[in-house]
């Protein structure tokens, strides 16, 4: 007798494991216009992680901080940063400095050109006259021609010291960014959910330290047969009931439906017939208290 209670307990428990888990994946009918599905409960969130690779400083939220928009979070070691920006300022600032000898080779050239033509002129017309030797003149045209090349020469270098500042500048551009990246900033108002990250240990590009979540923008997500979203519309109000806070429920109100169906919950195994998809439908929660966590497992009652 005590055999045949046992088994019956364990085809009881299974049996209810498999309702619950249909339950679970599939909304079904209750009566009364009433249809039920199963999602999760999701927040806005933002991973802060660094731009450069970097050792930390200072991580200065643990998790369940409350993070304000704009708060320094991370602070990471910006001596190297420091010295490559102080260079690449030296570095323009040569740069600009050689622009100005460039230009001031330019005005003495310039100026030469004009004695040295001078000079040769006059000595053009003496020659015609030979009251000067041909040497004379020969050197009057030296001069001149020399006076020609260095204003091309300080005109080319002019020109490379130009081109030298505006990648001076560029490089300073970035040298500043670096030492900016060196500090993050929560870019979102939440709660820090992981610290992934201690002070002294190197982070790498794009490496989470921390990960903020919003709980004031918070939804569930649950995904409805084809055969039932068309019964949703959005700006319906729903009832969420959580499955760790029994007995309490919050009110909702579709905010999203998917366009396009996604996986499929029936596949077609027999000639003729297609698989049923399902459409991701979303939530949001009118809850202000904080009371839900990201990840929860949450029941939606929709009404039509």
């Amino acid at each position: 007798m005590k055999k045949h209670v046992k088994k019956l307990v364990i085809l009881l428990v299974v049996l209810s494991a498999l309702a619950a888990g249909v339950s679970y994946i599939m909304p079904h009918r209750l009566p009364k216009g009433i249809f039920r599905t199963t999602g999760i409960v999701e927040a806005t969130e933002v991973n802060l992680a660094p731009k450069i690779s970097e050792r930390i400083r200072e991580v200065r939220f643990r998790e369940g901080d409350y993070a304000k928009t704009g708060e320094v979070a991370v602070v990471l070691d910006d001596q190297k940063r420091k010295a490559e920006y102080e260079q690449a300022e030296a570095n323009l600032e040569v740069a600009k400095a050689n622009v100005l000898t460039a230009s001031a080779e330019i005005d003495k050239a310039k100026v030469r050109i004009e004695d040295t033509k001078r000079d040769l002129d006059r000595n053009s017309k003496l020659l015609e006259k030979k009251l000067v030797a041909q040497n004379d003149a020969d050197k009057a045209q030296t001069a001149y021609d020399t006076a020609v090349a260095d204003l091309n020469g300080a005109e080319a270098r002019k020109i490379l010291a130009e081109a030298s500042v505006k990648q001076s500048e560029a490089a300073l551009k970035v040298s500043k960014t670096n030492l900016d990246d060196t500090v993050i900033y929560a870019t979102l108002p939440g709660v820090v959910t992981l610290r992934a990250y201690e002070p002294g240990e190197m982070a790498s590009v794009g490496s989470t330290i921390l990960t903020i979540v919003d709980l004031s923008d918070i939804w569930v997500r649950v995904d409805v047969e084809e055969t039932a979203v068309s019964r949703i519309k959005l700006g319906d109000i729903v009832g969420i009931h959580i499955d760790s806070l029994p007995g309490q429920e919050f009110k909702g109100r579709v905010s999203e439906i998917n366009s396009e169906g996604e996986f499929a919950t029936q596949r077609d195994v027999k000639r003729g017939r297609q698989d049923i998809k399902t459409y991701r439908v979303k939530t949001k929660i009118d809850e202000p208290k904080g009371v839900l966590k990201q990840g929860m497992t949450a029941t939606v009652e929709f009404k039509e």
